[in-house]
C-alpha cells in the first residue's frame, strides 16, 4: 500500500481497529453512549493538525500523554469514560481508535 506524502498536510493515517475506522469514514457509531458529534470533531482536529501543539489548550479536550501499557500513546477526552488515543509521530496521527480505556 503506498502512500503519498504532501508536505504541510497531516493526516491520519492509520486506525487501530475498524469500528473506529468505520465512525471515522462513514459516521456510523457501535460505541454505546459516544457523543458522536463531539467524537468527529475531535477526528477533524487530530487530522488536521501539524503537531500535538496545534491541539487547542482547552480542558475539555483533555489532550493527555498516557503511561503504563499505552505509553507512547496519547487521548483526548470526548465524552464520559469515551477517549480518542493515538500515537503521533512525524506530524501524522497513527493507530488512532475511540476507546473507553476506564
Amino acid at each position: 500500500m503506498s502512500q503519498v506524502s504532501c508536505h504541510n498536510h497531516q493526516v491520519i493515517v492509520s486506525f487501530a481497529n475498524r469500528a473506529t475506522e468505520r465512525f471515522a469514514r462513514e459516521g456510523k457509531s457501535k460505541f454505546r453512549g459516544l457523543d458522536a458529534a463531539k467524537a468527529m470533531a475531535r477526528l477533524q482536529v487530530l487530522h488536521g493538525v501539524a503537531s500535538l501543539d496545534d491541539i487547542p489548550p482547552l480542558k475539555s479536550v483533555g489532550l493527555h500523554a498516557l503511561s503504563g501499557d499505552r505509553q507512547g500513546q496519547w487521548a483526548m477526552t470526548i465524552n464520559g469514560p469515551w477517549r480518542l488515543v493515538f500515537r503521533f509521530r512525524e506530524g501524522n496521527a497513527e493507530d488512532v481508535e475511540i476507546v473507553d480505556y476506564h
